[in-house]
């Protein structure tokens, strides 16, 4: 009795069972950023105070989000360097990256006039 299966891993059966490809999982692994994350290159001291308030950051970040209309969530932020990096649910819009700046200088007491731009990896 012949026994057909699925699928290029087929092989000759005997008395065993058939594995199609699609019953395996992918195997998928990151080991650098993804377009999901927000970088924004920031002083030490100022890293320091976001990363500090971090529940405050991703609070308002997330307000500002939300009165925009947008489906972005910030997740978490913390300081793997100088500077401050953020995980979204989304990969982030320029417009939404605008928005995390607004709110960003907003929570971080930084003058109007400061340099921050976030950017994606």
């Amino acid at each position: 009795m012949h026994q057909s299966g699925f699928g290029t891993s087929a092989s000759p059966n005997r008395g065993g069972t058939v594995y199609s490809s699609a019953s395996r999982a992918p195997k998928i692994t990151t080991h650098r950023p993804t377009r999901r994350q927000v970088l924004i290159p920031l002083n030490t001291p100022t890293a320091e105070v976001v990363v500090a308030n971090a529940a405050t950051t991703v609070e308002s970040s997330n307000r500002g989000l939300v009165e925009a209309h947008s489906k972005l969530r910030v997740e978490s932020v913390c300081k793997p360097w100088d500077g401050i990096f953020m995980s979204t649910n989304f990969v982030v819009l320029a417009a939404e990256l605008e928005i995390i700046k607004q709110w960003l200088k907003k929570v971080a007491g930084l003058a109007a006039s400061t340099v921050v731009e976030p950017c994606l990896p």
